[in-house]
């Protein structure tokens, strides 16, 4: 357990640094004394690597181990980070960026393979929940802290916290480390081979494009909530962070009940269950323009990620046990992928209709969305993995 807060701490300063800097950009754009329209580089300098680069920590950590892949990784991030509070220029600042993003890519992924290997099945959804919940908080809180820090002190106290932070993760991770029983990499399949297997799978496809349709879906209508809170129902920033910070305490909550809802449903059926939970959240957020709905929307949305997610990801780390690095680090480059299609796609409807439209159209997807997990996990009803 010790090893699970330590590898979700790990992934909580990973999410608070890919979101903490976005408020503080106008900031940054000053000190340094470049345009705001350049700035924005900042965010595409660590984004663009830590995408491309999960294709790449999959197979380094079935080769050479996923504790040695995430500890070596963690320690670069976390010296990048130092290495941006102590930037005197922009160039400067957007190197240690991209360094960032390059080595933030080898801890997550390789984490919930890790996770894959520490537990059993049955196991698992708990286990991912957990870690999902409190790596996920990052995101929201990133924002807050990084707001106060930047409002209280300076822009560059960000990642100065955060690299101290990874610091002292690392060093706990290298002490918990010592007291595992070390498990020698197994033999490799070969790369080429190792995809062809896990795009052969029926399974495989199914989870790789829910994820994909996730990232689009989801997180493209997520992205717009902050800016229809601001724009349509008048709220300021602040408020708005502390409702956005529903979604991360739901989903924390959640997933400690992640075990007993499958237990009472099947773990085939959960996907349904989160999409869902998820098509609900956004119908009330576009049929009740109300704080109140909105806040009800953001702990809907954070439940009904982590029941989604969660089932997803267990299923993933199954795909190949002997390439599990791999399968973990394709998952979450279509996550990421969504992720990249979805802002853009939804925003093109948000300039054309306005937030109303893009809320109808997020709720009409997600709907769709919710159809294709009803009978796409139909296959692994009864299986042999869902028995632990």
């Amino acid at each position: 357990m010790k090893l699970l807060w330590i590898l979700g701490i790990s992934g909580f300063l990973v999410n608070a640094d890919s979101r903490a800097i976005a408020p503080v950009l106008p900031a940054i754009a000053d000190d340094l004394m470049i345009r705001e329209a350049a700035v924005g580089l900042l965010v595409s300098a660590f984004t663009i690597p830590y995408g491309l680069l999960q294709l790449v920590y999959g197979p380094i950590a079935d080769k050479f181990g996923k504790l040695q892949t995430i500890s070596v990784a963690l320690f670069l991030f976390a010296l990048a980070e130092l290495a941006c509070s102590y930037a005197d220029s922009f160039t400067s600042l957007l190197v240690f960026r991209i360094f960032s993003g390059t080595f933030a890519a080898g801890i997550i992924p390789v984490s919930l393979a890790q996770i894959g290997d520490s537990f059993t099945f049955a196991e698992r959804p708990k286990a991912i929940s957990f870690f999902m919940s409190l790596s996920m908080s990052g995101q929201a809180l990133g924002i807050v802290l990084g707001s106060m820090l930047a409002h209280f002190f300076s822009w560059k106290f960000i990642f100065l916290a955060i690299g101290l932070a990874g610091m002292l993760v690392g060093l706990a991770f290298l002490r918990e480390k010592s007291r595992l029983v070390h498990i020698p990499p197994k033999e490799q399949i070969p790369l080429k081979e190792r995809y062809k297997r896990i795009f052969a799978s029926r399974r495989s496809r199914t989870v790789y494009l829910a994820v994909g349709l996730e990232g689009v879906v989801l997180f493209g209508g997520f992205t717009y909530l902050g800016v229809y809170g601001n724009k349509v129902l008048g709220l300021d920033y602040f408020s708005v962070g502390l409702l956005t910070a529903g979604f991360s305490v739901a989903a924390f909550i959640g997933s400690y009940f992640i075990s007993p809802i499958i237990k009472q449903v099947g773990q085939h059926r959960m996907p349904l269950i989160g999409s869902s939970l998820l098509t609900c959240a956004f119908g009330l957020i576009w049929l009740i323009p109300h704080w109140g709905a909105l806040l009800a929307g953001f702990l809907l949305l954070g439940l009904g990620f982590i029941v989604l997610h969660t089932t997803l990801q267990t299923y993933a780390t199954e795909l190949l046990p002997e390439a599990r690095s791999t399968c973990m680090s394709l998952f979450a480059f279509f996550l990421f992928l969504g992720n990249g299609i979805g802002p853009a796609g939804l925003g093109w409807v948000y300039e054309a209709g306005g937030a109303q439209v893009m809320l109808a159209a997020t709720t009409v997807s997600l709907l769709v969305y919710t159809m294709y997990c009803k009978l796409a996990f139909r296959q692994f009803a009864g299986s042999s993995i869902m028995k632990g």
